[in-house]
């Protein structure tokens, strides 16, 4: 009997073994399936490549994932990355300062920026450069306080301003980025670009290889039926530039008297004074305050309130910064997608009150107003009539197209290559509109000073190398040739990022 129950008691131990090691077999071969399967590769490709922008959309979103900027490798790269893609604006109604704001920081000491004057010569490419950009951004991350996980990710840019939706499959294709280096992008060759940028001898072969494939993309797609016809004027110095400029287009908007706007009621709806008679004899100073990440630490504050007009780009807030960008506004340049999403809360803002705005929308190259109106980047024509109605005494225009593409012309003429057939950039937009209006401009790190960093905007946590560079605006080409016609001097763009330009009024010219 014992003997029996010995036999038995072996023979269920065998069967459970043999069980198990079937279980674990079985389990490891589909493991290995799953790994090997390349759709299971893809529906992870697919799942971050529904944050890719069209080719008409942000511009940023569109970088981070084409160049590489996946947010599931590893749990730290993604715990890191989710740090670095915050909201673009603070959608509250009074901005509270981010952990950016210049309190969290010490200011650099003089021998810091002392020491990038004699940079420039190394090897571009070095891996110590990206190593250290890298510990950089380390640092920053751990001494700032992680944001709500609903601040993850915004659509909003600085200088790319456009919409988030599905990305087309030709796109989705190329954005391949399993084997990317973050490094490569975020460390651009920036120090030797910046210098590159200062002397006016950057090119697009200076860039990193993934931007330039990214800008690449951007001209064999021509979203907007762009067909540049104009002479090439690749030699005209900084005076022969500025009296193109005075000659060409003025600065107009919407005035309500073309079709379709006529036919909907807008000469009633626009404000009657046109924005180039609003301030009647127009300004003696301004300042053009972009929203870079350079603009902390600067201490430019009171130089920039002492001016006689301020103008800012879209959420930037003043709030817990003045004493690096200022507290001034007078006028605030918008994209349209300012007006529609209602994170921004563009009705109830304090951002938008009491100064004059200004907003604008990509529009087909042949000013097709009837096409536009139909199927804008972002339908900002029914908030712009709301806001009119609920505010008809504050000025609030929006550009015409017409205006937007003459100066994309300049652009492009004055450049033997061929630039991203995409309107310029808020910022070049805001600066011809400010030297139209003011005697004297002055434009701050709107070309990077020694205080360059990649960090995209002053007021939040995102590193991208194209909101310096450009990739869906052409602002690598915009830099350039602002550059050609700055009269400051070296100090003043190296020490302040300060770009000083002469207002039209100030520009003589041959007849």
């Amino acid at each position: 009997m014992k003997s029996s129950l010995k036999q038995w008691r072996r023979l269920t131990l065998g069967l459970m073994l043999a069980w198990v090691l079937l279980f674990l077999a079985l389990f490891s071969y589909f493991m290995e399936s799953r790994v090997d399967d390349p759709q299971s590769a893809a529906a992870l490709s697919y799942t971050d490549t529904r944050r890719l922008t069209s080719l008409q959309g942000n511009p940023r979103t569109i970088m981070t994932t084409h160049l590489g900027l996946a947010t599931t490798a590893t749990p730290s790269a993604s715990s890191n990355t989710q740090q670095e893609q915050s909201q673009e604006e603070n959608p509250s109604a009074d901005p509270q300062p981010s952990p950016l704001s210049q309190e969290a920081y010490p200011y650099p000491d003089p021998q810091s920026l002392a020491a990038w004057s004699a940079f420039g010569t190394q090897d571009v490419g070095s891996r110590s450069a990206s190593v250290s950009r890298s510990r950089e951004r380390q640092e920053y991350n751990q001494d700032s306080p992680r944001q709500d996980e609903e601040e993850e990710e915004e659509v909003v840019g600085g200088e790319e301003e456009e919409d988030e939706e599905e990305a087309d499959d030709g796109w989705r294709r190329k954005a391949r980025y399993d084997d990317s280096d973050p490094d490569e992008y975020y460390v651009p060759r920036s120090k030797s670009v910046v210098h590159g940028l200062w002397k006016g001898s950057l090119s697009v072969g200076m860039l990193s290889p993934r931007l330039q494939r990214a800008m690449k993309d951007y001209l064999n797609n021509n979203k907007h039926g762009v067909t540049y016809r104009g002479r090439r004027r690749t030699q005209q110095s900084g005076q022969q530039v500025l009296c193109e400029l005075k000659k060409g287009e003025k600065v107009r908007t919407l005035d309500g008297a073309e079709m379709p706007f006529s036919s909907l009621g807008w000469q009633k709806i626009v404000p009657a004074l046109p924005l180039s008679q609003l301030y009647g004899p127009g300004f003696k100073t301004c300042a053009v305050v972009t929203s870079a990440g350079a603009m902390l630490h600067s201490r430019l504050g009171k130089e920039i309130d002492s001016h006689d007009a301020v103008l800012r780009f879209n959420t930037a807030p003043t709030k817990g910064y003045e004493r690096d960008v200022g507290n001034k506004t007078t006028m605030r340049i918008i994209n349209s997608q300012i007006l529609v999403n209602p994170k921004h809360q563009f009705n109830t803002s304090s951002l938008y009150k009491n100064i004059t705005l200004v907003a604008w929308d990509p529009a087909p190259y042949t000013l097709n107003l009837h096409k536009w109106y139909s199927n804008p980047d972002y339908n900002l024509f029914a908030p712009y009539v709301e806001y009119r109605m609920l505010f008809p005494a504050q000025p609030f225009y929006i550009l015409h197209p017409k205006y937007i593409w003459q100066l994309w012309d300049v652009i492009q003429g004055n450049h033997l290559e061929n630039i991203q057939p995409n309107p310029p950039s808020s910022g070049f937009i805001g600066i011809l509109l400010m030297m139209s209006l003011c005697e004297e401009v002055h434009v701050y790190e709107y070309i990077p000073s020694l205080r360059q960093t990649d960090l995209c905007h002053y007021h939040e946590r995102y590193y991208d190398a194209a909101c310096t560079l450009g990739a869906y605006h052409p602002l690598l080409y915009e830099k350039k040739l602002i550059q050609r016609m700055n009269v400051g001097s070296e100090d003043d763009l190296k020490r302040k990022g300060r770009v000083t330009l002469p207002g039209f009024k100030n520009v003589h010219c041959e007849p």
